[in-house]
């Protein structure tokens, strides 16, 4: 069998979040500090490790089932940190902003199930504690990238407007009758693991608009928390977050038979460099000139930062590329078919707009930071 087969290294700029579709309670994490460094953490502990070990103790069972009975799930948190034994129930901890920290603080008093203290946890494999960005996430961004630079390359405007997604898609992969003709199959992405220590961060996630001053301002009083790979530019300084995994192309399930408009039959590194490099570049500029260039606060510096470093990595004559991945990415970033010199997405009623008014970011410290950018490097093995 034919393969050529790749290191693909994996470096985030900004933070990812791959969600498991889990919301952790505070009665499943607590804020913990460090007293040498002063530092404070993201503690996840497991209530169930507490239940087993409870099971076999009267007392504390009856203490259980008087918290749990009273209505008041304050009762219930207050037993948890009673029985807890940090050397046996914590499974892994998360550096902190100090906004997340903040939010705890306000809340601790308050009922362990309103909404402002959940936080969507972060994927990771069944019985591992490493954080993983899946290589179906990878693939999946690596193709949107693919087949919108295909577009650009090969369909005017008015091709565009008669297309559907689903026919852009076939049309564009030579695939009208099953999957066995998806180029795409030919390519094999392993997921990426993450070390536990250092590169994990736990914060608040804001919905941001410009307001007619040209300042960023929150859009609505509501906020997310969420778990995430920290990225290059939230990193304090501290060891950066680097995952490594492998990218196989499977050169017997190439086609040689597909006409040359479209994908190509065979995908290379080389297509996937520049397709990537392209497409989010010219994408995130288009982002970055309508939100962020002329914001009049000093929350937007830390993205100026964030379009020189993908500036640099999509210019450079290297094996490396620029590529956004995971959750908030935002619509333009997933979709096919729009110009990518000005994005639209369809509004409620279908009607073609310019993509939305608002942005998801990550609040690092009180700078704003688009989520899920990342430097990739590919090399020969």
């Amino acid at each position: 069998m034919s393969k050529e087969k790749y290191r693909l290294t994996i470096e985030p700029i900004t933070c990812v979040h791959i969600g498991n579709g889990v919301e952790l309670t505070p009665l499943e994490y607590f804020i913990g500090g460090n007293p040498k460094t002063h530092q404070d953490f993201f503690i996840k502990y497991s209530s169930d490790n507490i239940l087993k070990r409870c099971a076999t103790d009267k007392d504390a069972m009856a203490k259980f089932d008087k918290a749990t009975s009273s209505g008041r799930m304050k009762d219930v948190l207050d037993f948890f940190v009673e029985k807890r034994d940090l050397s046996l129930d914590i499974e892994y901890k998360c550096h902190v902003t100090k906004e997340f920290v903040s939010n705890f603080m306000k809340n601790k008093d308050v009922d362990p199930l309103q909404n402002g203290r959940f936080v969507l946890q972060m994927y990771r494999p069944e019985g591992s504690q490493n954080p993983v960005i899946p290589g179906s996430s990878i693939k999946g961004s690596i193709r949107t990238a693919l087949l919108n630079f295909e577009l650009d390359n090969f369909y005017s405007k008015e091709e565009l407007r008669r297309l559907r997604d689903n026919q852009i898609q076939k049309e564009l992969l030579n695939s009208y009758k099953d999957a066995k003709e998806d180029p795409f199959r030919a390519i094999e992405i392993s997921d990426c693991n993450f070390e536990t220590k250092g590169t994990q961060l736990v914060g608040i996630i804001n919905n941001i608009k410009k307001d007619h001053t040209g300042e960023l301002v929150e859009h609505n009083t509501s906020t997310l928390q969420a778990e995430v790979i920290k990225g290059k530019l939230c990193s304090h300084n501290q060891s950066l977050s680097i995952g490594i995994t492998h990218i196989r192309f499977n050169n017997d399930l190439s086609r040689s038979d597909l006409p040359i408009k479209g994908v190509s039959k065979r995908i290379t590194k080389d297509a996937i460099i520049k397709a990537c490099n392209t497409f989010y570049f010219k994408t995130f500029e288009y982002e970055y000139r309508k939100f962020y260039r002329d914001a009049s606060d000093s929350n937007a510096d830390a993205i100026t930062q964030l379009y020189k470093e993908l500036k640099h990595i999509s210019s450079s004559d290297s094996n490396s590329f620029i590529l956004r991945v995971g959750r908030w990415s935002q619509v333009e970033f997933v979709t096919y078919g729009h110009d990518i010199s000005t994005p639209k997405t369809p509004n409620r009623k279908g009607k073609q707009m310019l993509s939305g008014t608002t942005r998801w970011v990550f609040n690092n410290d009180g700078q704003y930071l688009p989520l899920g950018w990342c430097k990739c490097t590919i090399e020969e093995l």
